[in-house]
């Protein structure tokens, strides 16, 4: 048995009662190594509720939350200067409290973390980013400031206070009360060690080397545009700017003199706010933005500005030109216009492709046999996003609503006028292909399922080939065939070695073809003639083996791999924080840093847990659906919260989650073109992807709103 450290702390938890805190560690040294991460002296503290115990004189002076340390004769309250931050205040607080609620005579488990190589912190979040959804954490919490410098020196923990761990830590964690297990006696006899379970899943995901010994620099970034949606939106600004913050890099932001950002309380998130006037957003240029930054260049004499980036597909063209002009680190402008280019993806995927203006046009490709185009078809605006105005069209009579849709939702451009894309539509499974580049090189890859939309569905509630799906519609309405929304995303993908090999491999050659070397890579692509296919069994919808027809499969028949939009960014809205969970990769984060050529902090950040995912995830998306003689108008409160209330048993299952509507808010119909989620919730199942899904179902069975 350890030999074992203890203090006493005393709290005041309400306005009169005084709660004594019995706090131990072991004291011998806890060193954890790696063989490609960062070192770490991990301390151990147990902190168990005694209220029957006498207490120091001079208490009574306690206010409500303040916590008390006495030694050599001296008593000190345990503020932010003495523990080394507030965030270490309010996780001491909030331990204590739990401690005074928890049956007797369980206690409270805290694990703080200290890095044993000098150097500094690559992003100070670190600890609570790499545990989020750990099995065994209830909380983690940075302790780190941005790009902190840490000595390396372990701590002799016969001697350490309470305080001065705290201050040497990088985080800490409160872990779950049941993630102890039989490791606790029912006395405070206790050994000190966490469960081999929890120090195996620990060192897998700090196996990256997260103190750099080469002292890194604050960092400049000018971000043009934001997000369409607010925080409370789900918008990804949100976690750009959290990225920034923990990375040390300063954003100076140029958006809209009418945007969200202009109209909050977000001066905390830039530097700068720069508004480019109206007419520039109508038209963007390079010219703009090289005068808006050379402005502030100048009105800011010695600021250094180290990266123009942007994550709006949109702008993408004019800020690489611009980033080239001002001798900022930049992909290839021929890169961009490829890629975001719908119409050009598809010719330099040698993928029948074409642009029209009116069904006639249509009609006549699919007559001629050498085009290759034949129904089912999709129509689509050759600029445009979240897919909107895309639609899937079955035969002559639905041409000309779908073309008008294309032409409403896109984003005018001069080079296809009023035009709108029709090519050929993919039957197989389609997935999400994540891929980060650096220097060329991928240096970290994941795929998703992303499960059936309405426009995959055919009459009888099918997949349009390869097996039945949950949902039945009697009748395609136009509506379901516009609507490419996605309804379930499910982490790690579950089509077999072969076919996830095959497409990473296609989204690699077409990425690198394309001409970029850094960024983070957001690819939707499917797999035609997959071995796989969407089908329902015990009433859950999953990618099973299809059934073998007993033929020899020809070279004609062999699974395809079709890419068919790469965006040069991160996943939109929430989807981009899943993996995250599941991975422990940082897609924004990553992105800032190689915006502003910082490729090593890059390269470390994306290392993935050595496990693998972690877990099993559902990212269930809620789409705003009601009959179009409503008004439109959201006419419920927190639908999840409401979900919660219902099935309390369901939160230990999820992960991050949200309700994106407001009572009251209005919102446009499918059919106009435009997709609105209600709400999103990601569930997780360590034990199995049947569990998720199961899970996932009654989520989306049971959660409810209205739309009057």
């Amino acid at each position: 048995m350890s030999a074992m450290r203890s203090i006493m702390l005393w709290a005041r938890t309400d306005g009169s009662h005084v709660t004594n805190i019995d706090c131990r560690w072991a004291t011998e040294r806890t060193t954890l190594k790696f063989s490609e991460g960062t070192p770490v002296q991990a301390v151990d503290v147990f902190c168990w509720a005694r209220p029957a115990l006498t207490h120091p004189l001079d208490i009574n002076g306690l206010k409500p939350g303040d916590v008390i340390h006495q030694a050599c004769e001296e008593t000190r309250v345990l503020t932010a200067e003495i523990l080394g931050s507030e965030h270490a205040v309010e996780f001491l607080r909030e331990c204590i409290s739990i401690a005074t609620a928890a049956p007797s005579p369980g206690p409270v488990a805290i694990r703080l973390v200290i890095p044993l190589q000098s150097g500094t912190i690559i992003r100070s979040d670190i600890i609570s980013y790499r545990l989020r959804d750990a099995f065994w954490v209830e909380k983690a919490v940075p302790l780190a400031s941005p790009l902190q410098v840490y000595a390396g020196a372990p701590l002799s923990l016969e001697t350490a206070s309470l305080a001065e761990i705290f201050r040497a830590s990088a985080g800490a964690i409160l872990l779950k009360p049941g993630a102890l297990g039989p490791q606790l006696g029912a006395t405070m006899g206790f050994l000190g060690s966490l469960p081999p379970g929890v120090e195996s899943d620990f060192c897998a995901k700090f196996s990256i080397p997260w103190i750099s010994a080469v002292p890194i620099p604050r960092k400049r970034l000018v971000l043009v545009g934001s997000s369409n949606q607010d925080p409370e939106g789900g918008g990804w600004t949100q976690f750009a700017h959290h990225a920034a913050v923990a990375l040390g890099i300063d954003l100076v932001i140029i958006d809209r003199e009418d945007g969200w950002l202009a109209q909050g309380d977000y001066g905390s998130w830039y530097e700068a706010l720069l508004p480019a006037p109206a007419s520039w957003w109508a038209a963007p240029s390079a010219d703009g933005i090289v005068e808006l930054v050379e402005g502030y260049k100048a009105s800011n004499k010695g600021k250094r500005i180290d990266g123009l980036a942007t994550f709006v597909e949109a702008l993408q063209v004019p800020i690489s030109v611009a980033a080239s002009r001002l001798g900022l680190p930049h992909e290839r402008t021929s890169a961009f216009e490829r890629a975001t280019n719908k119409y050009n993806l598809g010719r330099f995927q040698k993928r029948p492709a074409f642009l029209v203006s009116k069904s006639e046009e249509v009609l006549s490709l699919v007559r001629s046999a050498q085009n290759q185009l034949m129904f089912p078809l999709i129509v689509k605006p050759c600029f445009g996003l979240n897919s909107e105005g895309v639609t899937r069209v079955d035969e002559a009579s639905e041409l000309a609503e779908a073309i008008e849709a294309a032409r409403k939702s896109g984003k005018s451009r001069s080079e296809v006028g009023d035009k709108v894309l029709v090519e050929r539509y993919c039957e197989g499974p389609e997935v999400d292909v994540n891929m980060v580049f650096v220097d060329g090189e991928v240096l970290f890859s994941e795929i998703c399922d992303d499960f059936p939309k309405g426009a995959d569905l055919n009459n009888f509630g099918t997949n349009t080939r390869n097996g039945t799906i949950h949902k039945t519609i009697t009748k395609p309405t136009p509506d379901h065939r516009r609507n490419f929304q996605e309804t379930n995303m499910v982490f790690p993908s579950a089509l077999p070695d072969d076919e996830l090999a095959a497409l990473r491999d296609a989204v690699k050659g077409t990425i690198q073809g394309l001409g970029f070397k850094n960024g983070v890579m957001h690819v939707e692509a499917r797999i035609a003639q997959s071995k796989y296919s969407y089908q329902s069994a015990d009433g859950v919808v999953d990618l099973r083996p299809r059934h073998c027809t007993g033929k020899a499969e020809s070279r004609k028949d062999a699974p395809t791999p079709w890419v068919i939009e790469v965006n040069p960014r991160p996943p939109g809205l929430f989807a981009s924080q899943t993996p995250g969970s599941v991975y422990g990769i940082d897609y924004w984060g990553v992105s800032l840093l190689l915006g502003v050529s910082d490729k090593a902090r890059a390269a470390a950040l994306l290392r993935p847990f050595t496990i693998g995912a972690q877990s099993h995830t559902v990212l269930v998306m809620i789409r705003a659906e009601f009959d179009p003689a409503c008004e439109g108008i959201f006419d419920s409160d927190d639908v999840c919260a409401e979900l919660l209330m219902r099935y309390p048993e369901l939160k230990e299952h999820l992960g991050r989650y949200g309700c994106l509507l407001k009572r009251g808010q209005r919102i446009p119909h499918p059919r106009d073109g435009k997709n609105t989620f209600v709400a999103y919730m990601n569930v997780i199942s360590r034990t199995s992807r049947q569990e998720a899904l199961e899970i996932a179902k009654k989520v989306r069975d049971e959660i409810r709103y209205e739309i009057r």
